[in-house]
């Protein structure tokens, strides 16, 4: 389906962006794990980044999760 990303496609994507390690690539797979069932949306994704870089509990800092925005956008454009 168009304009959305599921499981497989989207931890294809993290291994490609070089700041992302492992443990945190796990830990993406993880949050996004329930909004990759039905396919990540572009609202999705700009809602899940959002809550992520306010959280200052989290294992990324602002700089990776953007990161991540721009390449999955790249990906649902």
């Amino acid at each position: 389906m168009a304009g959305r990303i599921y499981r497989y496609e989207f931890n294809e994507i993290l291994k490609k962006i070089p700041d992302i390690s492992t443990e945190e690539r796990a830990y993406l797979n993880q949050v996004f794990q329930k909004d990759l069932i039905d396919g990540l949306t572009e609202f999705d994704l700009r809602q899940k980044i959002n809550s992520l870089s306010y959280n200052q509990e989290d294992q990324l800092d602002r700089w990776e999760l953007e990161s991540v925005k721009k390449k999955i956008l790249e990906r649902l454009a």
